[in-house]
């Protein structure tokens, strides 16, 4: 009996570990065949950071077209196949095949070889004195959804699919010679560096930052221009939420952001008549109403800084708006319905009164995601740019190779800002002489890139400089176990989870009777997983504790730490400081979340 039960326990396993297998090969295959070879990075931040409706119907796809598949033949497969080790060996390849396909090994590598590259290229814009004109030139940002130079060519595409913008393109000025790198080859991924010059690694944000801020010691295009006086604008047709753009862009200097939600909270639109694809609100309600803002911003007399990404072409769930004709299929439909409205909108801003004021750039966010279905084999694919009306007439494009890593600094001086050889972060002006890094290192640049680097880590790092309050602790022995409560004594905190994220609490304490002073803290640290956290603790800059805690602690963490009344200064003020350190290369390391702390005096 007791064999026959360890027979089925192992039968029960091998299926187990054989369905896995197979359901994650299916869902690679799919994923594939979606968006075409994407690594494991980018599914890992995707899968934190993707929650809206698009997103939801993605999963449920997959959970249609691969879990049920992979079911079903496990099923077949261990019915058939009475040899464990044949049903083994196809686990091994599902899983091989899988590993293959998602670059895992890659991955593994790089997250563990630190390149220098951002030591030795990345200009650090606080380090760069901007000289802004005296009349201070708009700027409008239109990033289109996947959309490639190479539609207007129609020995690719059987005709001009952009015959608006490719007129427009060859008018004004726009370049050749694009490169897409890796962790630009996304939406987000593409913001961040047409934005900060530099490539989006997500899955490497560490600590209870991440939560409500994005890389928060980076500077960015738009901060810069707030700084300047500048207003700051941004617009898409779906949720902020997605991707955690609306986070990016609020820790990046952009006041005003508009998504979804917003754009029928405020704008009183109809969501059932407002919706273009599940990724949300169509692009034509979305121009529209970007011409009514733009008409009262340019009425403040303010520079400002207007960004607006279109949506209709965002695969897998394409959309057509009413007002385009169905004429060559639903992709091509799709690219020259999103030309004719683009150019629509940029028509209409040429014939404002505030456009002799404003340039006006637009670009694809990167090319469609995967290989293009249009011309699978072509091998130059081109993202779509031009730049219309810059602040210098006489100013004069470069012949480049270049990559989204460039068109921050560009940006800048199409406006007619005047740094340094036009160099800001990984960006080099494609205005300039100066090669740009992918002419300089080719494809070593993208290698690099795909390495950690203790720079870009130092980005997720919220840099303080504080002046501890010292607010007057109520009594001896009384908790205080609220974010509300807790917060009067922290310098610098962050509210998440139903807790406050701190690194230190400062006291204005009553006169101590007794020798000795006891504090109790309840807390809890952020992912504990994978190694230990040690939490290094400071009195008036004496150290008089060093916690340590592995990842089977129990949380919330209770500890009582007890130090001289001597440590206080004559005016009994106390200034705790937590300095956590982690060990190794972990992926997170994070400062306390309070929930509850007394002080005694016992």
């Amino acid at each position: 009996m007791l064999k026959k039960i360890k027979n089925i326990a192992a039968d029960l396993g091998l299926f187990v570990l054989l369905f896995a297998s197979l359901f994650l090969c299916f869902a690679v295959i799919r994923t594939n065949l979606i968006w075409g070879n994407v690594s494991i990075e980018q599914i890992l931040i995707n899968m934190v950071e993707a929650n809206n409706e698009a997103a939801q119907e993605i999963v449920e796809g997959y959970v249609i077209w691969t879990l049920i598949p992979a079911l079903l033949l496990c099923t077949i497969l261990t019915g058939l196949i009475k040899n464990n080790l044949y049903l083994c060996l196809i686990m091994l390849l599902s899983c091989g095949y899988s590993a293959y396909k998602l670059e895992l090994a890659q991955f593994l590598i790089n997250r563990n070889t630190y390149s220098e590259i951002y030591e030795k290229e990345y200009i650090n814009p606080q380090n760069i004195t901007f000289d802004f004109p005296d009349k201070k030139q708009n700027l409008i940002i239109l990033h289109l959804e996947s959309m490639e130079k190479n539609y207007a060519d129609a020995s690719l595409v059987g005709q001009n699919l952009l015959p608006n913008l490719s007129e427009l393109a060859k008018q004004n000025i726009s370049f050749d010679n694009f490169y897409q790198l890796h962790h630009q080859d996304y939406t987000l991924a593409g913001m961040l560096a047409s934005y900060c010059a530099v490539p989006y690694k997500g899955f490497r944000q560490e600590g209870y930052t991440a939560f409500n801020n994005f890389l928060p010691d980076l500077v960015c295009l738009p901060q810069i221009l707030q700084q300047n006086g500048y207003d700051t604008y941004f617009m898409k047709g779906a949720t902020l939420d997605f991707s955690r753009t609306g986070i990016f862009f609020s820790s990046h200097g952009v006041e005003d952001l508009v998504g979804e939600d917003e754009l029928y909270q405020k704008f009183g639109i109809n969501a059932q008549n407002s919706k273009g694809s599940s990724w949300g609100v169509k692009d034509s309600l979305l121009y529209a109403i970007a011409k009514q803002r733009l008409t009262k911003i340019a009425k403040q007399n303010k520079p400002f800084l207007f960004s607006l990404l279109s949506l209709d072409n965002h695969g897998p769930n394409l959309y057509i708006d009413e007002q385009c004709l169905s004429k060559f299929g639903p992709e091509r439909d799709v690219i020259l319905c999103a030309d004719k409205m683009a150019y629509d909108f940029i028509d209409w801003i040429t014939k404002q009164d505030f456009y002799k004021n404003t340039t006006v750039i637009i670009a694809g966010d990167h090319i469609k995601t995967g290989s293009n279905d249009l011309y699978p084999e072509y091998k130059n694919r081109q993202i779509y740019n031009v730049i219309l009306n810059p602040a210098v007439k006489n100013i004069q494009p470069q012949q480049h190779q270049w990559t989204l890593l460039d068109l921050p600094p560009t940006a800048l001086q199409a406006i007619g800002v005047k740094f340094d050889k036009g160099q800001f972060g990984l960006g080099r002006s494609l205005f300039e002489p100066y090669p740009t890094l992918i002419e300089q290192m080719g494809r070593e640049l993208d290698n690099n890139l795909q390495k950690a680097s203790k720079v870009y880590e130092s980005f997720n790092v919220i840099k303080t400089t504080f002046t501890p309050l010292y607010t007057a602790y109520p009594q001896w022995g009384e908790y205080v176990n609220t974010p509300q409560t807790i917060k009067p004594y922290a310098s610098f905190s962050d509210e998440a989870f139903n807790v406050l994220w701190l690194d230190t609490l400062s006291f204005t304490l009553p006169q101590p009777q007794k020798r000795n002073i006891g504090f109790d803290i309840c807390f809890k640290m952020l992912f504990m997983a994978e190694r230990s956290r040690n939490v290094d603790v400071w009195a008036n800059g004496h150290k008089i504790a060093a916690l340590s805690f592995n990842d089977d602690v129990h949380q919330p963490i209770c500890r009582k730490i007890t130090f001289d009344k001597s440590l206080l200064t004559p005016e009994n003020k106390l200034l705790l400081e937590f300095k956590v350190n982690t060990p190794g290369n972990s992926m997170v390391s994070v400062g306390l979340g309070v929930e509850s702390f007394k002080l005694e005096n016992n």
